[in-house]
């Protein structure tokens, strides 16, 4: 019988909990944020050179030294430089 009156008492919770969710600010607000589209993530410049150089993006790593002025010295948190990881 304690077993019964246990989940009985858990039913009860669990149904207290489903009324509170329904009666709640965050269920009444919109499923997607009204500047969901206009958010954009920016990595910074050493972050992108350390991506393409671990991605052996030649390419990239290239066009990152020429036109935007990427570090070479730029080093990830273990000290390798960007170029130490580079894979070719």
């Amino acid at each position: 019988m304690a077993l019964d009156a246990r989940n009985n008492s858990a039913l009860f919770k669990r149904a207290e909990q489903l009324k509170r969710w329904e009666e709640s600010d965050t269920n009444q607000a919109p499923a997607v944020p009204k500047n969901a589209h206009a958010r954009k993530v920016k990595f910074s410049a050493g972050c992108v050179f350390l991506a393409a150089c671990m991605a052996g993006d030649k390419e990239e790593v290239l066009r990152l030294l020429d036109q935007e002025n990427a570090d070479i010295n730029t080093c990830n948190v273990d000290g390798l430089t960007a170029l130490h990881q580079f894979v070719s």
